[in-house]
């Protein structure tokens, strides 16, 4: 994709208004909190006061509708908490421009680093810093920068007040939410034909973060939620392996009877996410219970038996008292016991202080980006008297709030944020335009401040359209002229939307650029992880399991890193210097999935018992490792590599092993059968994955960017 081209693309994504809503019952909290900060101004007869509190309670307000994990009291105790001290830090530096400048700058960094918890924990942390150029702009004095930062502080406690009010639906909703998208997942996945399907990472990386964030007095009471991630895990193994050991006879009624395993799946979910239960007909009970029966090996009998516990779970969610009983769920012991937040999070900031790391530039972008926002805000003057002279508070926000990590984000927002400024402005000037009393204004602040959360998950262009007018009537109802404010904050936006834009490509990161690295280190820990589980097929315990789950942990980290890359790397104008096209990123995306599936599947079916023992595998270790070590080399462009080479070394060992080459119907050692099936599927997958990094356009090494 071209640079104009890339921009135009994106940029038509940017303006594109999205159907998405927040709760409405964490709307109606946010409307609430400013609207009781808006009469507090009125009845206190104080427009300054009433201005701020709203400000106060608009921003924390905003960090409790996004995407919240935590339970709401606690978004809306850290954003005020945040966001107020900050306040009074600016307060404290005003009117010292090199030391404000100073402190903006570290504290752009620290909210470029929290980027590493999430989107909206980044997003939360950029917010706090717009108390800090409030009161170190536009307050008077010392003295009136902290009487500015208690007004906002007023504000952001409001939110947290308005929290407590009910209605208060189920207790861990987060969590519900998390797990109930899991299980839907899941039965989605059960009724497609696409077997990569099956191991998709992403719904359970969700839940489990979500999980991970509940403090241990919670974990008890919770415990029926932890067990529901656990049984999905073993889910989705059955799952697969019914599709990948199912005879081809039995294909037509395995189809059928996973109909029925999608409805006890929704339903899973339906009951997990409303906390009221949603039971399963009895017949279709009856169906699964009847192919179990029937159908040849032991994937169907499995996969039917793992519903149970997850239905039982799910209903036992329902009642936080009987969470207490549960034991620990075996799958997710360590989730269960965990590392406090703090910790957890910690080490996760540490391990992005690199200079590859896409988060640190992410972070040292940000940190440049809105100093230099700020000086070149604080150097336009005003436009003409039009704007707030010496004063770079618009230009800053708006870079600060457009840079993300990745390219294409930055410049949809940049679209969406400058076009809905100016789409603000003009329906702001046109508002004004009649005579409006100070009970009016008041009104008219809520409303367009209710637009604002109403449409805060639909995109940059409605949020800021409606953003950029409740502002103008914010600045109006303290006495500043309506006109001239809608033109400053439109044409500021602007100007730091472009400016955000600017920063990210004098030092970009490509994702396009990544994708080599990625491939190759996910390729390496496979060039541990596979030879290690064929050589526990040898007895049993041949293997550590301590060792595979910490190789398995790694894998999913580098693939979901993968995966994302590949998603971003689309919108790249830089696209063109990768040695794929974008057809085979997408291959590349579904083999590694695929590989990843056979891989987990060789770890769920490692031998009990010596009658599960295959010790004929164990000669494939060498040959496996040798074609992914060369294989890692291919992706990283250091090396060719041949496809077939691994297929016709695993046909010829079949056929010296005596071991069944193909899946047989059911006759034989069910076991074996099985270890040979998923070995083969693995392979296959691996050739698969050697066909598309053969292809490569460009024999060099791509250095990470």
């Amino acid at each position: 994709m071209r640079w104009w081209s890339s921009l135009i693309t994106i940029g038509r994504e940017g303006l594109h208004v999205q159907r998405a809503f927040a709760a409405p019952s964490a709307v109606a909290r946010a409307v609430l909190a400013v609207l009781l900060a808006t009469v507090l101004g009125l009845l206190l007869d104080h427009p300054v006061a009433g201005a701020m509190a709203s400000v106060g309670a608009f921003i924390c307000s905003i960090g409790t509708l996004l995407s919240p994990l935590r339970h709401p009291v606690v978004n809306a105790l850290g954003m005020a908490a945040a966001f107020s001290a900050m306040a009074v830090l600016g307060a404290l530096v005003h009117g010292t421009t090199w030391l404000f400048l100073l402190l903006l700058a570290a504290a752009a960094f620290a909210a470029g680093l929290w980027r590493t918890l999430g989107v909206a924990p980044g997003i939360r942390a950029c917010l706090t810093l717009i108390g800090l150029m409030i009161t170190a702009e536009l307050a008077p004095d010392v003295h009136g920068g902290l009487v500015i930062a208690g007004w906002i502080a007023t504000g952001s406690g409001l939110v947290v007040v308005v929290q407590l009010l009910p209605p208060y639906g189920p207790r861990f909703a987060a969590q519900r939410r998390a797990l109930a998208a899991l299980y839907r997942s899941l039965a989605e996945a059960s009724v497609t034909a696409d077997s990569a399907a099956f191991v998709r990472s992403a719904p359970f990386t969700a839940a489990r973060q979500a999980l991970e964030l509940l403090p241990q007095f919670s974990r008890p009471p919770a415990a029926a939620l932890f067990g529901l991630l656990g049984e999905a895990e073993r889910i989705r193994r059955a799952l697969q392996t019914e599709r990948l050991t199912v005879p081809a006879g039995a294909a037509a009624g395995s189809r059928q009877a996973l109909g029925a395993v999608a409805q006890v799946l929704g339903d899973i979910a339906r009951t997990v996410a409303s906390g009221r239960e949603h039971r399963t007909p009895d017949g279709v009970w009856t169906h699964l219970e009847s192919w179990a029966a029937v159908a040849p090996g032991r994937g169907p009998h499995d996969l039917a038996a793992r519903l149970r516990p997850a239905e039982q779970l799910a209903l036992r969610s329902t009642d936080d008292r009987l969470g207490d009983a549960l034991e620990p769920h075996s799958e997710v012991p360590g989730l269960y016991a965990g590392t406090p937040a703090a910790a957890r999070s910690a080490r996760r900031v540490r391990a992005q202080l690199r200079a590859q790391s896409p988060i640190f530039r992410h972070a040292v972008r940000l940190a440049v980006g809105v100093v230099v926002a700020e000086v070149i805000g604080r150097s336009i003057g005003g436009w003409g008297g039009l704007g707030i002279s010496a004063h770079g508070f618009w230009v800053a926000l708006t870079t600060m709030l457009v840079l993300f990590p990745e390219y294409g984000h930055t410049v949809a927002r940049a679209w969406g944020r400058a076009a809905g400024a100016v789409l603000g402005g003009l329906l702001a000037a046109v508002l004004s335009l009649p005579h409006w009393s100070p009970v009016g204004l008041a009104v008219a602040s809520v409303v367009l401040a209710a637009a604002s959360f109403v449409t805060l998950r639909t995109g940059q262009l409605m949020l800021n359209l409606w953003l950029t007018a409740w502002i103008v009537f914010l600045i109006h109802d303290v006495g500043g002229l309506p006109g001239p404010t809608a033109w400053a904050r439109a044409a500021d936006t602007v100007i730091g939307a472009a400016l955000a834009v600017l920063i990210f490509l004098v030092w970009p990161t490509w994702s396009t650029r990544r994708l080599p690295g990625l491939l190759a280190e996910w390729l390496r820990v496979q060039d541990r992880l596979l030879p290690e589980l064929l050589t526990g097929y040898a007895d049993v315990k041949a293997s550590d399991p301590a060792a595979i789950d910490e190789l398995r942990a790694r894998s999913r980290q580098v693939r979901e890193q993968l995966e994302a890359a590949v998603k971003q790397s689309h919108a790249e104008p830089a696209q063109h210097h990768s040695p794929w096209s974008t057809a085979q990123l997408e291959y590349i995306g579904v083999q590694v999935s695929t590989a990843a599936g056979c891989v987990t599947l060789l770890r769920e079916h490692l031998p009990r018992t010596l009658q599960d023992t295959v010790p004929e595998l164990a000669e494939l270790a060498d040959p496996v490792h040798e074609h992914l070590a060369a294989l890692a080399r291919a992706a990283a462009g250091a090396e060719s590599v041949v496809p077939g080479a691994l297929r016709s070394v695993f046909d010829s060992f079949t056929a010296r092993s005596g071991l069944p080459a193909e899946l047989s119907d059911g006759s034989g050692s069910t076991a074996t059968n099985r270890a040979v099936a998923l070995s083969s599927a693995t392979v296959d997958a691996v050739e698969a994955l050697t066909a598309t990094i053969a292809s490569r356009q460009r024999p060099r090494r791509h250095a990470s960017a």
